[in-house]
């Protein structure tokens, strides 16, 4: 198949996780709930002189500083989506782990939490989120970071597993929600490389058409979590369009794998059937109002 070809059949698949997003723009009424975000963990001072986080970061807006610690962070986390998260999960023990261990390789969540963690430790509103798909029949979700910008007065997501960011046709970047938006309204948007030229965002769009269509397909419904502070509380809120149910979901999802697990992951079976057990025992997660997740922080 010519480059072509695999960018007409990504067209495509853009085009169904698209109209997916369009045939459920609206979020369930929810809960008001307030994130909380917290600069005054003493474990901050430590992760900000180990590893230089202010020098990094340099000067600039939020953005800048951000997406500076993000370039400097992804190119030396190798990316393994099979780990299985045996290392506590806070910055400083991720980055003991796998800093320039590219036999160490971790996943999304975990290169998001470190991201998250470095952001706050230098004064930016951070937050961890899982972006999730529409069909249970996927062996993959995602999991980013957001940040506010103060100076522009908004969210943007950053992506520490490809290194950038979305942007629209003005190359303002986005936030999670416009992304979402975005797309279910065919509307221009376009992943880029976060040390990309945008001279031609055009070119650019159709260059990264797999990485705009397998985001996409991610952006059905949200999880975020409550406290984006270090180290994990595993308290959580679900943003979700109206008439879906995460436990039917999770419970089919579940038993996919398992059907479908790879032969050379079957070490792992176990864990899933376990999961699938208490699954079955799961309440409907509450929702969110989605305004909570629109919401400034200041």
């Amino acid at each position: 198949m010519t480059r072509k070809e695999m960018q007409e059949v990504a067209q495509r698949m853009l085009d169904v996780y698209s109209g997916t997003l369009f045939q459920n723009l609206e979020f369930e009424s929810g809960n008001a709930e307030e994130i909380i975000y917290d600069f005054n963990c003493p474990e901050y001072e430590e992760l900000r002189s180990k590893y230089n986080l202010i020098r990094i970061a340099g000067k600039g807006s939020d953005f800048i500083r951000a997406k500076r610690l993000l370039h400097y962070l992804a190119p030396r986390l190798t990316h393994s989506s099979w780990y299985d998260n045996h290392i506590e999960c806070n910055a400083l023990r991720l980055l003991e782990y796998s800093l320039d261990n590219p036999e160490q390789g971790i996943n999304c969540l975990n290169k998001s939490k470190i991201l998250v963690e470095c952001c706050l430790a230098i004064g930016i509103y951070a937050r961890r989120v899982s972006i999730m798909p529409f069909s249970p029949y996927d062996f993959d979700n995602h999991v980013v970071a957001e940040i506010y910008d103060r100076a522009l007065e908004k969210w943007i997501m950053l992506d520490p597993t490809t290194d950038g960011y979305f942007i629209d046709e003005t190359k303002t970047p986005l936030s999670l929600l416009e992304m979402r938006s975005r797309f279910a309204n065919a509307e221009f948007i376009t992943y880029v490389h976060s040390a990309a030229s945008l001279k031609d965002i055009h070119k650019l769009r159709a260059k990264r058409m797999d990485t705009n269509t397998y985001i996409c397909k991610n952006l059905f419904y949200f999880r975020v979590e409550k406290y984006s502070t270090f180290g994990e509380k595993k308290s959580y809120l679900y943003f979700v369009p109206r008439h879906y149910s995460i436990k039917r979901t999770e419970q089919a999802n579940l038993k996919y794998r398992i059907e479908n697990l790879p032969a050379e992951y079957e070490d792992i079976r176990k864990q899933f059937e376990e999961r699938a057990a208490r699954a079955e025992q799961h309440q409907e997660p509450q929702r969110t109002d989605i305004q909570s997740m629109e919401k400034k922080p200041i």
